[in-house]
């Protein structure tokens, strides 16, 4: 028989292992070790030890040719594979039983010590008619194909996100590090970047009403900027004509605020302008925009954050990329530069991409714009290439 479909669900931990090992289940243990070194959309290059016997499986998305092509190889060639893994591997050890006569597992990632339960049904039809006992205590059941594939590109971390959490450290602590699960998805990563922002831009709104220093004014414009390039990427995450809305106004804030002081730094109408009440009303409108978690979703809220980063990674080297090439002085290039920056300077960290580090180490960590702009056209076939190779290996993530 074989068994394609399959149900996954996440146990709280290894309670109903001993339960069943207790009431004479049988089982069938194995060791697994499981890495990549290609992942794409068409086709995926695996390998894995399972119980001291080594493999390499090629996967093949296309319902023409075999899905699988798997020989056996010694431990050196593994090991010599491995220098070349995608991503951190994964260990897990596995333990196969009957359940109702259907093929079952019960995994147990050695890192995180996740449990998940994988019950294969021989048709769709009785997975869906299929219920769980309740003594199980099944902490949820996955919507999406969970495999080795996924959790090397998404993690483990399966413990619901607490957004509030997010906001109350952000409150505290205005150096807060963003680091996501890989598990969350667009909406609510979003929700607590842009209040990082806008908690920052608020710092410096404070302390530029206070000081009158220019630096504090060019910081909260460096702020708003940031907060309306970053809505002007989310008009499928969030509700568009809000979105569209609040975007325009951190816009008009950056565009007024740099005419104050291209007007001989006239500081004294700055300062009345952030101090009026149509500022006030957007502060008191975008916190509700971002604290409110249910009427203004957009149709990609649902997607993984980190999938909708590569994407928008992507499309951010690629026009960066187009623009150098016309003309590094207009301001689309002006834009496509902000964009990328923004992206480099949160996210860079997020994704294990060595070309994508080094990009941002040798060609964008200067506090001179100018300076960077020089480097990268002297320079432009090497950052050509990085571009190339980064944009191979964000890939991974479309479509999965």
């Amino acid at each position: 028989m074989v068994y394609e479909i399959q149900k996954n669900f996440l146990l709280p931990d290894t309670t109903l292992l001993k339960n069943l090992q207790e009431d004479g289940i049988l089982f069938k243990i194995h060791e697994l070790e499981i890495f990549y070194t290609k992942i794409t959309y068409s086709q995926s290059v695996k390998f894995k030890s399972l119980d001291g016997f080594y493999y390499k499986i090629i996967e093949t998305n296309d319902k023409i040719l075999e899905q699988n092509q798997e020989e056996q190889i010694s431990k050196k060639e593994f090991e010599k594979a491995r220098k070349k893994s995608i991503g951190k591997g994964i260990k897990k050890k596995r333990y196969e039983f009957k359940f109702c006569s259907l093929k079952s597992f019960i995994e147990v990632y050695n890192k995180s010590k996740i449990c998940i339960l994988k019950i294969f049904f021989p048709t769709l039809d009785e997975a869906n008619r299929f219920i769980l006992p309740y003594e199980f205590k099944i902490q949820k059941e996955f919507d999406y194909i969970l495999d080795s594939k996924f959790i090397t590109l998404y993690g483990c971390d399966f413990e619901q996100i607490n957004i509030e959490k997010y906001f109350k450290s952000i409150e505290k602590n205005q150096v807060f590090d963003l680091k996501f699960s890989g598990l969350i998805n667009a909406f609510e990563g979003y929700r607590i970047f842009l209040f990082y922002l806008f908690k920052k831009l608020k710092f410096y709104w404070n302390l530029a009403l206070d000081k009158k220093k220019e630096e504090y004014f060019y910081q909260f414009i460096s702020y708003a900027d940031k907060i309306n390039i970053i809505l002007s990427d989310t008009e499928e995450i969030f509700d568009k004509n809000l979105n569209t809305n609040l975007s325009l106004r951190f816009q008009e804030i950056v565009e007024k605020s740099n005419i104050f002081f291209q007007n001989d730094k006239n500081i004294e109408a700055l300062l009345l302008f952030l101090s009026s009440e149509n500022l006030q009303s957007l502060f008191s409108d975008f916190d509700f925009f971002i604290k409110e978690n249910s009427f203004y979703e957009g149709s990609q809220k649902d997607k993984l954050f980190k999938q909708i980063l590569a994407d928008e990674f992507r499309k951010k080297l690629i026009f960066f990329k187009k623009n150098l090439l016309k003309n590094f002085e207009n301001e689309k290039f002006s834009r496509s530069f902000s964009g990328l920056l923004i992206f480099l300077e949160y996210f860079c960290n997020f994704f294990d991409i060595k070309p994508l580090n080094k990009l941002n180490e040798k060609f964008f960590l200067f506090k001179d714009r100018e300076k960077a702009i020089i480097k990268i056209i002297k320079k432009r076939e090497k950052f050509f290439k990085l571009i190339s190779r980064i944009n191979r290996e964000l890939k991974i993530y479309k479509g999965y």
